[in-house]
């Protein structure tokens, strides 16, 4: 279609195309200066007989949305082949999908970096919905490739709010993990209605893209995403980004949350945890990229008028504003001159000082204890002196982290309890996180007993036909490589050290442990029993 003319404007090179259309550069008929870009909606049989009729009055209201980082919107109207088009704004840069494509990845920096982009983008984003939001406009569609970041590093966010008029079912989609199905919340899929949280949830996947250079869920089918976004957890973006802090670590989990409740509630809520981010990384002496604010730009003060002037001199001491008077303004200049010279002047703990300090917290068994430690010391360790006490950080890195995860899968596991409407569903979600944790004998043998034992029984349909699609899943896949059983072995074999030593108690126990732990491994089991005679 290049060279056509759509409404006022003449259509240029090819910028892209998705599943609803193609878009172009153009440039208007009578100024070619002015520059847009257009989108040309693919036909679809599937519309009602007045979408056409109806399109270029409902895309009106996007004229409400007038922020700079979101899109302007033009015009809409009909190419007399029944075509559908609206033209917005044209961005001189590039979506993030691509850029995450094109960007040349690092080991410790898969994705953009955090400091200098990630944190501008998400600020800039989350304004955007801000704006929207306040207009009773929701974004629906928000991904990668909607996310535009100019050449001076603006973001501004496209196709806001226009899924709603295309009304397309998001089941339908092609499973692209960078694409529409890859960011939606699970109210999608569902059921249950959208609303501001559901825009959040899918910023929350747009910035685990940028920030680990891959979407939160990758599938193989349509299907395979609906389950993942509606049960199961992403691994941590901390897990791929080694210096990402563990604010922005939560707030991101936090974004993906599965119940909506316990997602942030607004984009005003976001940015002020993306505001304390900053601050903790900066104390820590991390500069962090934060785009100013085009709603707080203030002009210069007014000048003062010769009576202004004249009042001013004449006023008396008393009358004067509090920190204008010098008995105050003084001593507190004093008191800042002292403590910027202390920060410069005062000797900083070396390595061995601060590793001094960390070491008793990270041998203590209050898990606070291991916190304070990696932030007080062992963190500023790394950043100051990075190669020293490599081997003990790094231990302490994983123990921490540990904690960390162990603390947020509790909560998420209190709120899935909760959460649960059936047996069939507690049962079903069971041999899905052994599938997870690579247990596909016992996913298996669980999915086999839900769906023998709930056949026939009316309320736990739904997931004995889950329980058959994922049995018929697991049966066209290889099952995963087994791993040396050496804990096993090691166990085992401490358990018949304490026995020959006369420690039959503790021996016993251990054994007892590894039954348990066990007790769906017939081999193991052999084992076990062999060391108890």
């Amino acid at each position: 279609m290049t060279g056509q003319r759509v409404g006022n404007w003449v259509l240029g090179e090819e910028l892209g195309r998705g599943p609803n259309g193609v878009v172009y550069k153009a440039h208007a008929a009578d100024d070619h200066a002015r520059l847009a870009a257009v989108k040309v909606l693919h036909p679809d049989p599937a519309r009602s007989p007045d979408f056409l009729l109806k399109f270029p009055a409902e895309m009106l209201a996007f004229h409400r949305l007038n922020h700079p980082n979101i899109v302007k919107f033009y015009d809409a109207g009909v190419l007399p082949g029944g075509s559908a088009w609206y033209a917005t704004e044209f961005v001189d840069g590039a979506d993030s999908a691509t850029l995450l494509k094109t960007r040349p990845k690092k080991p410790d920096e898969p994705g953009l970096s955090w400091r200098d982009e990630v944190i501008s983008a998400a600020v800039q984003a989350a304004r955007a919905l801000k704006h929207g939001h306040h207009r009773s406009i929701l974004h629906r569609n928000l991904k990668p490739s909607n996310v535009l970041i100019a050449k001076d590093g603006t973001v501004k966010l496209t196709d806001f709010g226009v899924a709603k008029i295309f009304n397309t079912s998001p089941l339908g989609l092609p499973p692209d993990p960078m694409g529409t199905a890859g960011f939606l919340a699970p109210e999608h899929f569902n059921g249950k209605p959208l609303n501001r949280r559901s825009d959040l949830y899918a910023l929350g996947g747009v910035l685990y893209a940028l920030t680990t250079g891959r979407p939160p869920f990758t599938a193989s089918t349509t299907a395979e995403f609906l389950h993942k976004h509606c049960y199961t957890l992403p691994d941590r973006p901390a897990q791929f980004v080694r210096d990402l802090p563990a604010e922005l670590d939560d707030l991101i989990c936090g974004l993906l949350a599965k119940d909506p409740n316990r997602r942030p509630a607004t984009p005003a809520a976001v940015l002020e945890m993306l505001d304390q981010v900053r601050g903790k990384a900066e104390r820590k002496g991390k500069k962090v990229v934060w785009p100013p604010d085009p709603g707080d730009a203030s002009g210069p003060m007014p000048a003062l008028t010769a009576r202004d002037e004249r009042d001013a001199d004449d006023s008396e001491p008393s009358d004067r504003p509090l920190m204008s008077r010098p008995l105050v303004v003084v001593p507190l200049f004093l008191l800042v001159l002292g403590a910027i010279l202390a920060l410069v002047f005062w000797p900083r703990p070396g390595a061995d000082d601060l590793y001094r300090q960390a070491e008793p917290l990270m041998a203590s068994e209050d898990p606070a204890d291991w916190e304070r430690a990696w932030d007080q010391y062992l963190e500023p360790l790394t950043e100051r002196f990075p190669g020293q006490y490599a081997a003990e950080v790094e231990a302490a890195r994983v123990k921490v982290e540990g904690r960390r995860g162990l603390r947020l899968a509790l909560e998420q596991g209190r709120q899935s309890q909760a959460r649960y409407k059936s047996e069939g569903e507690r049962l079903y979600q069971r041999g899905l996180k052994l599938a997870q944790a690579g247990d596909w004998a016992g996913a298996k043998r669980t999915w086999e007993q839900v769906a023998r034992a709930f056949a026939g029984v009316e309320t736990e349909d739904k997931w004995v036909a889950q329980s058959r699609a994922a049995l018929g899943e697991l049966a066209q896949r290889s099952a995963p490589a087994t791993t040396p059983e050496t804990a096993l072995t090691a166990a085992v074999d401490r358990a018949r050290k304490l026995k020959a030593d006369g420690q039959d108690a503790e021996a016993t126990a251990i054994l007892d442990a590894l039954a348990d732990l066990y007790r769906d491994d017939p081999a193991a089991l052999d084992v076990i029993q062999k060391a108890r005679h």
